[in-house]
């Protein structure tokens, strides 16, 4: 094999594999999903597709151009806007964090910024809990 040959397919070989490794790193485990349809400003979710046991779970709705990602710390539920603040990028949740695939920024649970380019955390909507749901008011 000539050495550009050598160089060409190990350059390749290279590139596929950090390819490989990012998407991996974005995947994560397959996350709970739940569809919900809004009832004027609101999303009912049955406490039973979120259980107290389950950390996180995300909801689609065709109110929202995103998914909202409900995440459970102690007692306390966040509904999370999986949308990126730096260009609205939808964004993808994975065990350790939430990413944008567009331009890299990262988010903690709590949706703080962990990486920029994103400069603002992301939006919230408010949550309460009743006997038998949560209702995340979308508006």
């Amino acid at each position: 094999m000539e050495r550009r040959q050598f160089l060409q397919k190990s350059c390749s070989a290279c590139l596929g594999l950090a390819g490989a490794s990012w998407l991996l790193s974005a995947c994560g485990t397959a996350m709970p999903a739940f569809k919900a349809n809004a009832t004027g400003n609101e999303l009912v979710i049955p406490a039973d597709k979120f259980p107290v046991t389950q950390q996180q779970l995300l909801i689609s709705t065709p109110a929202l151009a995103n998914q909202i990602l409900l995440v459970r710390r102690n007692d306390q539920v966040k509904a999370l806007y999986m949308e990126c603040t730096h260009e609205y990028s939808g964004l993808t949740p994975t065990k350790t964090k939430i990413v944008c695939a567009l331009h890299g920024s990262a988010f903690d649970f709590d949706g703080n910024v962990l990486k920029e380019p994103a400069l603002l955390p992301l939006k919230q909507f408010p949550v309460r809990s009743t006997d038998n749901n949560l209702i995340i008011q979308i508006a």
